[in-house]
């Protein structure tokens, strides 16, 4: 989904739907009357296709979806007058089509020289009473100056270039991003050696290279008074001002990850700052002062938990980083990022709030750790708490009885003394990896284990001993939850798409729900008052009223890849989920009257 934002409030969302994978690149016209996005390559229709959606957006409706890229979409350019928008991508295919019908307009593709790298409009000129647009375009090492026009004869639109003249010297750049200067004599690129490169339009020569940045110069955009804001991927950016080879440094600035996007609002004073660490900056373009707006994950978002706060969760992701997140404006309160010391990513696989002061977290590198939730201090960890990566955790902090419970890829079940951390107890009956672990409900001495073995057990810590199993013959356990009414049943989902209920004093399932699709189901959450059941197959957040005899109530579809957990908060007013695609999604639940 395209979301679009209120940048001083962070609750007026709107979501555009239109795509099946995920946004790759966006572009707005000039008089913010449309929108175009672009995706990757659909994995769901044959063929890899990846359309460009065009947006009104007073309306925020589909306006046209045009076909034809494959793979990837990189880059869209509305022409100034927006009559054009402008598309290339990872297929080596430059498309143009006409804003006015949404027919493709030119079609061309750069076998040999790869993929069109940057595309810049420049200034319309009208002769023989039909406008002919001035274009620049960049290949790997190349950058042409072009003009598309309206060919009378073959009654087609036609684009001529001619190659920009470079140094004798053969200088051989990538070009990653462009801006014309605000006075439209050069043309300023940046690249992937992290100089800007200035060239002259009216004669269409090479005039000077400006070292900027390191990690490469990812985008530019071009203010009043000839200034031109550079944005490095060593998470600089830099206000430069000149023309032809004379640049001057104004101010610099650093923010955290890859300076990926830059936009001036309309009346130039401040920048829309996006990096490729999942961080939003407006900044003031008189100085270069940053205020953080918005944060998010950069890969697989894996748990999510709520301890006693409504308004505080905690998520966790593939690549070691957990972060504590604020409900009521959507901002992260405190982060961590842990590195495995023999390098890869350690992996957070599950997470679990100790009194809302601290998070106890499982990790792939075998290790549970806990950290202080509001500085994300580090408190204590246990090295080698099991065999295999682990994959579950909970935590219980009762006065009498206090306890860490982990599970893991081999099977083990694991009782830790939340105090002195020594492990207290050890179960493996599992066959394959847990999949999930439950402290009871009503009696906290009990614990229950859900696996891909299809088994779900049943420990009792005072007789230290497994006291119920149940078993199914296929259907791998993905997730499980507990209810808190009727008779406190566990609620599994499996890989086969069915809902299993079970009943500590009956053997088999005491009620089954099955997916019409049998598509996987891959977590469940019963609410806090035990009335209601969210659970997770695919894309789909479904909620079901359990009071109701188990009624299907709402389904809704934010993520663009498979979700893997979801948490209801404790007031029942919201539920968070996440996913594979970086997400996390927050819903609000309006309860039955809805």
């Amino acid at each position: 989904a395209v979301v679009v934002g209120d940048l001083n409030d962070p609750h007026q969302q709107e979501f555009l739907r239109g795509h099946d994978m995920e946004i790759s690149t966006l572009a707005m016209s000039a008089s913010g009357a449309m929108l175009a996005s672009g995706q990757l390559g659909t994995t769901r229709v044959k063929g890899f296709g990846a359309p460009v959606i065009v947006w009104d957006m007073t309306t925020k409706q589909v306006v046209f979806t045009l076909q034809g890229h494959t793979q990837c979409v990189d880059l869209l350019r509305f022409s100034p007058d927006e009559r054009f928008l402008a598309a290339t991508g990872a297929d080596s295919l430059l498309h143009i089509w006409d804003m006015q019908t949404g027919e493709l307009v030119l079609g061309k593709k750069f076998a040999n020289n790869g993929p069109v790298t940057v595309f810049h409009w420049g200034g319309a000129s009208v002769k023989s009473r039909r406008t002919r647009y001035e274009v620049v375009y960049a290949l790997p090492g190349e950058v042409f100056n072009a003009e598309l026009f309206f060919d009378p004869t073959r009654q087609q639109w036609m684009l001529e270039h001619n190659l920009m003249g470079m140094p004798s010297s053969g200088m051989v750049r990538q070009y990653q991003c462009s801006e014309r200067t605000y006075d439209g004599e050069e043309l300023v690129l940046g690249t992937m050696m992290g100089d800007l490169v200035v060239f002259k339009l009216s004669t269409q020569v090479y005039r000077a290279s400006v070292p900027v940045c390191s990690g490469g110069l990812l985008s530019l955009a071009s203010g009043p008074g000839n200034e031109v804001f550079c944005g490095g991927g060593d998470g600089s950016i830099r206000k430069l001002r000149g023309d032809d080879m004379r640049w001057t440094l104004l101010a610099e600035a650093q923010v955290e990850g890859g300076v990926t996007s830059l936009s001036l609002n309309g009346a130039k004073d401040e920048l829309l700052v996006g990096t490729n660490h999942g961080r939003i900056y407006r900044m003031l373009t008189q100085d270069l002062t940053a205020q953080l707006v918005a944060v998010g994950h950069t890969s697989k978002v894996c748990c999510v938990a709520f301890g006693h706060r409504s308004d505080v969760f905690a998520s966790g992701t593939v690549d070691g980083n957990l972060k504590v997140w604020d409900l009521s404006d959507y901002g992260v309160l405190s982060e961590c990022s842990v590195t495995a010391e023999q390098g890869g990513d350690p992996g957070v696989s599950a997470v679990s709030w100790v009194k809302d002061e601290a998070l106890v977290s499982a990790w792939r590198d075998k290790t549970i750790r806990c950290h202080d939730a509001s500085s994300m201090r580090s408190l204590w960890e246990i090295a080698n708490a099991h065999r295999a990566p682990l994959t579950a955790v909970e935590v219980h902090g009762g006065e009498a009885l206090s306890y860490v419970v982990s599970g893991a890829q081999d099977g083990s079940v694991r009782v830790w003394a939340l105090r002195s951390r020594e492990m207290m107890l050890q179960f493996a009956e599992h066959h394959k990896a847990v999949t999930s672990v439950l402290v009871d409900v009503r009696q906290p001495h009990l614990v229950h284990s859900s696996s891909l073995d299809c088994q779900v057990l049943t420990y009792d810590l005072r007789r230290e001993r497994r006291t119920v199993g149940h078993q199914v013959r296929e259907g791998a356990f993905t997730a499980m939850t507990q209810r808190v009414d009727s008779e406190q049943e566990l609620v599994t989902c499996d890989n086969t798409g069915r809902l299993l209920f079970w009943d500590c004093d009956v053997a088999d399932p005491v009620q089954v729900l099955q997916s019409p699709q049998r598509m996987r189901m891959s977590c469940a959450a019963v609410s806090p008052t035990g009335s209601y059941l969210a659970i997770c197959g695919d894309f789909l957040v479904s909620i079901f009223d359990l009071a109701g005899g188990i009624r299907l109530m709402a389904q809704g579809h934010g993520h663009s890849q498979p979700v893997t957990a979801l948490k209801w908060s404790p007031d029942e007013k919201q539920v968070v989920s996440v996913g594979e695609d970086c997400c996390v999604c927050v819903w609000n639940f309006y309860g039955a009257a809805a």
